[in-house]
């Protein structure tokens, strides 16, 4: 019999963190809050089932899937009660790339710009004839050792990986990735915002496009996405405002370009949401692009 759910962290150097998971879900297996993930992520999924919502669209997840996650892309998994999870979860920021003397154009961008909430799932047949997940079980074997040659390699795959993402995704046409819209309305309101996060957007300018009113929107919004459009579209920017940080972009610049009109309300939503102050934001992607594999 299989054994409650439990997870291993294996953190080989600061650009790249692998996680695994196996157990069977108790009553908490709903993960019921939508986030975000600071880094991209890949999440292959060994054994078992779930659901998750990217953007609005529904993937059922099954076993030998991949799921692509980009770091602005919000989403929330359901897992099924009694059903035994095996999966590995690979985070990767783009100061890898950085510390190679490239930047996130490199293969990060590619995965990066297409459109959110589509194409996020890979399909286990197509995960096999990649080799996909091969690879990915080499990347797990080689972050449980402790030594640099393990860490080069691991390093080699990752980079590896990355290079067919980036060639699968701009594929586009040829992804099967079969999304199915919680609710139409909502998708349209959260793709209007995802075009239009710099403009002044308002409740009632909503309701008057979308000939709703504003309580039957704000409380549609709420019950598929869980959060309200306001707190979508603050998020939305903030998450925006970290990708330009990432390149060359001073906070304040960042923080115009995304739509915020007050740098003090900026920074308050900020410190509120991230827990650290965009100044430290920026403070962690440079000791990060200067860290050196040991």
């Amino acid at each position: 019999m299989y054994e409650k759910y439990e997870k291993e962290c294996y953190n080989p150097n600061p650009h790249i963190s692998i996680h695994y998971s196996h157990g069977i879900f108790g009553e908490d297996a709903t993960l019921n809050f939508l986030h975000y993930d600071k880094d991209l992520i890949i999440e292959f999924y060994r054994k078992g089932e779930t659901s998750i919502c990217i953007e609005g669209n529904l993937y059922n997840v099954n076993e030998g899937d991949i799921i692509i996650l980009n770091p602005d892309e919000l989403h929330v998994s359901t897992k099924k009660e009694n059903c035994y999870m095996e999966k590995i979860v690979l985070h990767i920021s783009d100061t890898l790339v950085q510390q190679l003397g490239a930047d996130r154009t490199v293969f990060f961008d590619t995965i990066a710009n297409k459109p959110k909430g589509i194409g996020n799932l890979i399909p286990a047949e197509t995960v096999n004839e990649l080799g996909l997940n091969t690879k990915i079980n080499k990347c797990l074997a080689y972050a449980k050792k402790n030594s640099l040659e393990a860490q080069i390699l691991l390093t080699c795959k990752v980079i590896e990986l990355l290079s067919q993402f980036s060639a699968y995704v701009e594929r586009f046409e040829n992804l099967n990735v079969c999304p199915a819209s919680s609710n139409k309305v909502v998708n349209q309101i959260m793709d209007y915002i995802n075009r239009h996060y710099t403009e002044d957007i308002t409740l009632e300018g909503l309701a008057k496009r979308f000939h709703f009113s504003k309580y039957y929107i704000s409380h549609l919004f709420k019950d598929h996405v869980g959060i309200s459009p306001y707190d979508y579209l603050i998020m939305r920017r903030l998450y925006i405002c970290n990708n330009l940080m990432r390149g060359k972009h001073t906070v304040r610049q960042a923080c115009f370009m995304v739509g915020f009109n007050n740098y003090s309300n900026f920074y308050r939503l900020y410190k509120k949401h991230f827990s650290i102050t965009p100044q430290q934001f920026k403070e962690q992607l440079k000791t990060a692009s200067l860290v050196k594999p040991e």
